[in-house]
């Protein structure tokens, strides 16, 4: 996970994983599973944020036909985000979006 995600999944967010707990997706106590595939990376502060409440965070896996595919999507409340859309942490990925960005540019 550490080597995967690098830090805390959530978007906009920098800590690095070493300031980070694994998360589950799926919450353990509603029977998510302690798998790869359903665990993530959040610091603290952001870990805080998510919950069942109209105000909390949700967290999801993104879909494999999407362009973060099995990344981790974050979730704002409708109070920030109306559209509820899945939203993915770059901040520690900056090498993959500078080669999508050339790629783009070639013809």
């Amino acid at each position: 996970m550490i080597a995967a995600e690098r830090g805390c999944t959530r978007p906009g967010c920098n800590a690095p994983a070493t300031l980070t707990q694994v998360h589950h997706v799926t919450d353990w106590a509603k029977g998510g599973a302690t798998d790869i595939e359903n665990l993530t990376l959040a610091c603290d502060s952001c870990h805080s944020l998510v919950g069942d409440g109209p105000d909390n965070w949700k967290t999801v896996v993104i879909p494999q036909d999407s362009e973060n595919a099995g990344r981790i999507g974050w979730i704002a409340s409708r109070l920030v985000d109306p559209t509820q859309t899945p939203r993915v942490n770059d901040r520690h990925h900056a090498g993959e979006l500078v080669a999508a960005a050339i790629r783009s540019l070639r013809p």
